[in-house]
């Protein structure tokens, strides 16, 4: 959706922003909350994506794939602030981070291995069965994008809409005493946490699929 896209924007900048305030008054000594808050969330990303890509790799892509969650999981938290929508609730948003997310992890595989070894493991082995390995590998690296973008797409669609319809609802039964009983006030509080585990589920399959590609090049 176009109108997405200012707000996408939005959330960019507030995240660059905020980063940028918060790094100016770094302290080695009695941090304040905030910066033991973002310290705290720098070693758990860190920590998360070294058991999955192991310690040698995190340095480079928890960068990226820190970032990732950070990102997706606002966009995911976006819509429950009055009068806004999730941009993840929108195919062109989940499209677009699939293939970034795509396009990354064949970066990393052919930094890694080389384009020839990267390309060998399409036809897989025996070298025989390249005529059928081949088409098979291809239609496996392509669906992965495409499962992202509908996973994510479709859970926050879903609770985003659920919210929706409960506060319709609301309004239709409780009249004014909507304000004081709120319904979807429940489902608001779910769609929180499984706003983390979407962005949690994205951004762990993309260090999977980094770790699988790149196995080759980590046993050699």
């Amino acid at each position: 959706m176009p109108e997405m896209v200012p707000i996408t924007w939005f959330i960019i900048l507030l995240l660059c922003a905020t980063v940028i305030i918060s790094s100016r008054k770094l302290k080695t000594r009695n941090p304040g909350r905030f910066q033991a808050f973002l310290e705290f969330c720098v070693v758990s990303l860190e920590g998360f994506v070294r058991n999955i890509v192991g310690p040698q790799e995190s340095r480079t892509l928890t960068p990226v794939i820190g970032t990732l969650f950070i990102y997706i999981l606002v966009l995911n938290l976006f819509g429950l602030v009055p009068g806004f929508t999730s941009p993840t609730a929108s195919t062109g948003t989940t499209v677009a981070l699939a293939l970034f997310a795509f396009l990354f992890v064949q970066y990393v595989a052919i930094s890694r291995l080389g384009f020839i070894n990267y390309f060998k493991h399409y036809l897989g082995e025996p070298i025989w069965l390249a005529p059928v390995m081949f088409p098979i590998h291809v239609i496996g690296e392509l669906a992965r994008p495409l499962s992202l973008a509908v996973r994510l797409f479709g859970n926050i669609f879903g609770e985003d809409l659920v919210i929706v319809v409960l506060m319709l609802i609301g309004q239709s039964v409780l009249g004014r005493f909507y304000y004081f009983i709120p319904l979807q006030f429940p489902m608001m509080l779910f769609a929180i946490f499984t706003s983390f585990v979407q962005a949690l589920v994205f951004s762990m399959l993309v260090g999977i699929y980094i770790a699988v590609a790149i196995a080759g090049h980590e046993e050699h």
